[in-house]
């Protein structure tokens, strides 16, 4: 998500001083827009559903349950909600044990969310202060000609609910305050009715348009992603150009003269806040350095052309879809440079089920292929194969035809047997009580020969079988080989 929205503020930043000549204040808001949404949403796992690829993963060459290297697996279309389970159960977990020990991984994970709370804490304490500031100086506005100015300028907006009105002798500007309960607080200056009737509408078009819920959105945007610079420009980059496009929105209605009492109602209320946060309400004006460019573009509003329209949204499409292609692209590699499998390894994996279930009689698997919690070591690690549970000495069978290309032993997997299948396919078979009779490296073996025998060497609390599909280095699901009648969770 923030490799993403980072793409999406770049860009927008980076075509910036063409697109502020060309296109309307409007469309460098939904922009901003956009690119909160693309902060806030997992864009692109989404964009994965169904016909993407997510990564699974691979371990080194033996261990059953070491951590493992990331592979592609296609994942059947069972819709979102199952793709993202996938990718949260079995890839990522194991595609960050390839990058990072768990140790690195938990300090990374401590040091983004004491960030976060600090972040979040910080901007609490500051909006609870200030509510407070705003309800302790304000008070109610008689029902007089200003309440009923308030409720024509609803009408005419087409604002509905309950808006109050308030004073408040704190503050030097109008602003309007409040998500739920909305509130439009004026300074106790006297503002002339022309004045009040711009201003008024000016802060009801922010009520109408939800602009505090983005400036909100923002907020929590910068809070999940408060190690990215991107962000925080755009917190800014959005209340600047939502105050342009409200302007906009306004002054595309008025005429010349009109446009000029509006731009002279701004500057009598310039804004004097000692740098209160704007995320917590939407103020007449910023400040000074903002209200030049403010007048300019109001005093200077066209009605947009066809042709500026269907490039705006031509732009929009561009930038959010190289957004999201870079961040799909990305968020691949980091899991585990997740590619879409190749006809030559659909091939090459057999899901013909022309193997041989390697146990004969025995067909349960006691341990799926995916993250799993180790029964020794009692922690989350990725299972390379499957295990199937049998009697000691019970034979274990070659899944085809091919070559022992290595037998031995280790800590972790007891006696093992590794066979060669030719096309770079080979199957592993571990925890072994003991070897065929002969069987040496080197020796060819028939479909269905038996290489050894059921045991629980190495780390294994009781006899079974472990056996694993390796396709060019790479570790698959051994069940994508067998017939579905040949086993059974």
């Amino acid at each position: 998500m923030s490799i993403a929205g980072s793409v999406v503020v770049g860009l927008m930043l980076l075509l910036r001083p063409v697109t502020a000549k060309i296109f309307p204040a409007k469309w460098q808001y939904g922009i901003g827009k956009m690119a909160i949404a693309f902060f806030l949403l997992p864009v692109s796992l989404i964009a994965q559903k169904g016909s993407f690829v997510l990564p699974q993963t691979i371990t080194p060459r033996h261990p059953s349950r070491t951590p493992p290297m990331a592979i592609p697996e296609a994942l059947r279309p069972n819709g979102f909600v199952d793709t993202v389970d996938t990718l949260m159960e079995k890839h990522l977990p194991a595609a960050m044990e390839k990058h990072l020990s768990l140790e690195v991984m938990g300090a990374v994970l401590l040091i983004w969310f004491v960030g976060a709370m600090v972040f979040a804490g910080w901007h609490f304490y500051c909006c609870r202060r200030f509510g407070k500031q705003l309800l302790e100086n304000s008070i109610p506005i008689p029902e007089d000609t200003t309440a009923a100015l308030l409720s024509s300028r609803k009408a005419a907006l087409g604002v509905h609910g309950d808006v109050k009105l308030m004073l408040n002798h704190k503050i030097t500007s109008p602003m309007l305050v409040g998500l739920r309960r909305p509130m439009i607080l004026l300074p106790v200056s006297s503002i002339s009715e022309m004045d009040l009737k711009l201003v008024l509408t000016h802060e009801l078009m922010h009520l109408k348009r939800k602009d505090l819920w983005v400036k909100v959105l923002a907020l929590i945007a910068g809070t999940l992603h408060w190690f990215n610079p991107f962000v925080h420009v755009l917190c800014k980059d959005v209340s600047i150009w939502g105050e342009l496009s409200c302007d906009e929105a306004l002054a595309s209605e008025m005429s010349h003269e009109e446009r000029k009492h509006y731009g002279e109602a701004i500057l009598n209320t310039l804004d004097n806040h000692s740098g209160i946060n704007t995320a917590f309400y939407s103020p007449l004006c910023e400040g000074k350095k903002h209200i030049e460019r403010r007048l300019i573009r109001m005093l200077n509003v066209k009605k947009t052309k066809k042709y500026i329209a269907v490039l705006a949204v031509a732009a929009i499409l561009a930038i959010g879809g190289t957004g999201l292609a870079l961040a799909t692209s990305s968020t691949g590699n980091d899991i585990g440079n997740a590619i879409n499998v190749s006809a030559d390894k659909q091939s090459h994996s057999n899901i013909d089920g022309k193997y041989l279930w390697p146990v004969t009689e025995y067909n349960h698997i006691s341990a799926a292929y995916g993250s799993s919690m180790h029964p020794m070591k009692n922690e989350m690690v990725f299972h390379n194969g499957i295990d199937i549970p049998a009697p000691e000495d019970t034979p274990v069978l070659a899944a085809d035809k091919g070559t022992v290309v290595e037998i031995g032993y280790n800590e972790t997997d007891g006696n093992y047997v590794i066979l060669n299948h030719g096309g770079d396919i080979q199957t592993f078979y571990s925890q072994l009580f003991g070897f065929a009779e002969g069987l040496a490296e080197g020796d060819t073996v028939q479909q269905g020969d038996v290489i050894g025998y059921i045991g629980k060497t190495g780390e294994a609390t009781g006899n079974h079988l472990h056996f694993s599909l390796i396709i060019d280095g790479e570790y698959f699901d051994p069940t994508s080989v067998f017939a579905s009648e040949d086993w059974k969770d």
